[in-house]
């Protein structure tokens, strides 16, 4: 049997990128001209006044102003805040493109690690050739994790990612305030979790198929169907079964989850 690669050759990886769901900063950037129009007529000050402001997942005791329900301001100041000016408004878009832009790539990344984890050849024991390329795969596995790390980082860090951002443009507190609270209201929280959960699980799903491939080598049939494989004992086959209904079962959740956030 042929050794395999460690990465995706360049025309998978093309292919892969393409069914990437629509990521979570796309669909926060897609509210920007809405904000702007919104700050234009000053509707998007009265609003934000009245209003709560969501807290990401995990985070019940969260240090930027912008995490917790804002204090009513006097009716002139709303007014005041109504006349800022588009540029400055442009200027504080473009500062939290940058931080939107970070998640969006890395988020992708993510997505097209699992992805490639997914691949019905992962559950075949068949496909690989050594007890080495296993090891090469827990290694990939760990960077996967890490990489999963990272992307919930950035969520954890995204209201101080902003505030950082966001000074840097000379806009007043408020506005700062309440421009970074529309933008955060806009993430979808609770999928946000709900996929950093499963894929969490999933990690750990894969992580325990291949220390069974490891401890077992050499205990399945070979070219047996890639999709029932066989074994030599029964407790291996029912080890092997269960692992793999489990990770079958997470990965088509987390397609469910990233199918939500787009939506």
């Amino acid at each position: 049997m042929s050794r395999r690669t460690t990465s995706p050759p360049v025309k998978e990886q093309t292919e892969v990128r393409v069914s990437v769901p629509v990521a979570v900063a796309l669909l926060v950037k897609s509210c920007f001209p809405v904000i702007l129009a919104l700050a234009s007529s000053g509707t998007l000050f009265a609003q934000a006044e009245h209003s709560g402001s969501a807290t990401p997942p995990g985070r019940t005791n969260p240090d930027s102003s912008a995490l917790r329900s804002p204090a009513k301001q006097p009716s002139s100041a709303v007014r005041q805040d109504s006349s800022v000016s588009q540029a400055q408004l442009e200027r504080m878009t473009k500062a939290a493109d940058r931080v939107l832009n970070r998640i969006q790539a890395e988020e992708n990344d993510l997505y097209l690690r699992v992805n490639y984890f997914e691949k019905p050849s992962r559950l075949d024991p068949n496909s690989y050739a050594s007890r080495e390329e296993v090891a090469q795969w827990q290694g990939m596995l760990q960077q996967l994790k890490e990489k999963h790390d990272l992307v919930t980082q950035l969520y954890a860090d995204l209201g101080k990612d902003l505030d950082a951002e966001l000074k840097n443009t000379n806009a007043n507190e408020e506005l700062v305030r309440q421009f970074k609270k529309l933008v955060m209201d806009g993430f979808p929280w609770d999928e946000i979790e709900k996929k950093r959960k499963l894929i969490a699980d999933f990690i750990d799903e894969e992580g325990k198929l291949l220390l069974f491939y490891d401890k077992n080598w050499g205990s399945w049939i070979p070219n047996a169907d890639p999709d029932k494989p066989e074994f030599n004992s029964a407790s291996a086959a029912s080890i092997y079964k269960r692992l793999r209904d489990q990770i079958l079962s997470t990965s088509e959740q987390i397609e469910k989850e990233y199918k939500a956030m787009s939506e």
